[in-house]
Parts: structure tokens; C-alpha cells; sequence
């Protein structure tokens, strides 16, 4: 009985799978979220939890009596960061490593909006303030901390960001300043509050990103310019 097979299957599947094996992160991942969710089905099955595994993937607005407008302008500012945290992460690995320095700027970039994104979209510092029952002083602490980090960020890197059009970032800074004071300031509108807040924070993001994606960009091209012209 003739075999069924597929003209170039295999050597498609065996194409395929070098191209995967040269990627060894990859598999790490793929291996790391299986058994995260496996566990998290194995424990939702024991427990009877199956609406909360769904509540995790749900859509937000499916959360709150369907309001379809719910957190257009949060999704908004999340895409913002991930691009900004793309764009140099990306960046440092194409960029020559004659450039050590500006490639450890980025890394450090990214890992600093990493942390201030994190805590943005986890509300790390909400679950501080539960945790501890004293949001007002949790708030301050937090932000504080920041605060220093961003201060010692930027003093680490002054010479680096001398040489760039720096001005977009330091608008960033202080509209993420401004919104963390007036997240602990006694605002009672609503509206205000989050426009103060959360409308500043969104101008920051998108100036930081501009910044990022600017630089990056013309880093990259230096780097193809001087390439192109040791090949000559």
C-alpha cells in the first residue's frame, strides 16, 4: 500500500523546525506559558474557578454593565508604553556594539518604563495601598522611590542624553511628576481628577515615545551609513 505524503513536506517541517530550534528563547517561552496556563486550568478545574480564569481574558468593558468607551484612553497610554519599551529594546540589539554606551542607555531605558508600566497596568501600587491600609503614605513612598530612580537614571545618563534632543523626554518627566502629585492631591471631581492625572500621563507617554523613536531612529541610520561605507 502506497504511502501518503505531501511533495516537499519534509523538507518544509524539517526547515521549520531549525528555524525554531535557533531560537531557543522561543522555546523557553512557548514551554513557560503551556505550564503557567496548564496550572492555572488545573487549579480553576479543583476549585471550581472557571469565571475567574475567564475574567482574565475578558474584555473590560464586558466587566462593567458593557460601557464600550471603557478604558479606550488606558489601552491608549499601555500601547504607548509597549512601543516605547519596543522601540528600544529593539533598537540596542541592532545598534553596533561600538556603541556600548547608547545600547546600555536603552536597556536601561526600557527597563525603568518596564517597571513604571508594570506598576500601571497591575496597579502594583492600589495592591500596596490594600496591603498596607495606608494608601495616602503608600502613594508618597512609591513615588518617592521613583522619583529617585528616574533622578538617578537620568544623572547616570547625562552625557548620553546631552547629545539628543532631550527636551520631549524631560516634558515626560515632569507630566509623570504632575500626575503622581495629583493623584495624592484632595481632588473631589471625578472628571478633573483623571484628566489632571491620567490626561498628563498620556501626554507624557507620547512625547516619550516620539523621544525614543527619534533617537533610535537616528542611531540606526548612523550605523547603516558607517556600515555602507567600510564596505566601499
Amino acid at each position: 500500500m502506497k504511502k501518503f505524503s505531501i511533495p516537499g513536506f519534509k523538507f518544509w517541517f524539517y526547515q521549520g523546525k531549525q528555524y525554531f530550534t535557533d531560537l531557543p528563547v522561543l522555546i523557553w517561552l512557548n514551554i513557560l506559558t503551556l505550564v503557567v496556563l496548564s496550572t492555572l486550568s488545573i487549579y480553576a478545574k479543583i476549585k471550581s474557578k472557571g469565571s475567574g480564569i475567564e475574567n482574565l481574558f475578558s474584555d473590560p468593558f464586558y466587566l462593567d454593565s458593557g460601557i464600550f468607551y471603557l478604558g479606550w484612553l488606558t489601552s491608549v497610554s499601555e500601547i504607548l508604553w509597549c512601543t516605547a519599551i519596543a522601540i528600544c529594546l529593539f533598537s540596542a540589539c541592532l545598534i553596533s556594539t561600538s556603541n556600548r554606551r547608547f545600547q546600555i542607555f536603552l536597556f536601561a531605558s526600557a527597563s525603568v518604563m518596564l517597571l513604571l508600566f508594570f506598576d500601571d497596568l497591575f496597579r502594583t501600587t492600589l495592591m500596596l495601598c490594600f496591603f498596607f491600609g495606608t494608601c495616602q503614605v503608600v502613594k508618597l513612598s512609591v513615588y518617592a522611590i521613583y522619583g529617585c530612580l528616574l533622578i538617578c537614571y537620568a544623572w547616570v545618563f547625562r552625557r548620553t542624553i546631552a547629545q539628543t534632543p532631550y527636551v520631549p523626554l524631560l516634558i515626560s518627566f515632569f507630566l509623570f511628576g504632575f500626575s503622581s502629585a495629583i493623584d495624592v492631591a484632595p481632588i473631589n471631581s471625578r472628571g478633573f481628577h483623571a484628566m489632571l492625572e491620567d490626561g498628563t500621563k498620556l501626554i507624557g507617554l507620547i512625547n516619550l515615545t516620539f523621544y525614543f523613536w527619534w533617537i533610535c531612529q537616528q542611531e540606526i541610520k548612523k550605523n547603516i551609513l558607517s556600515q555602507a561605507i567600510k564596505k566601499r
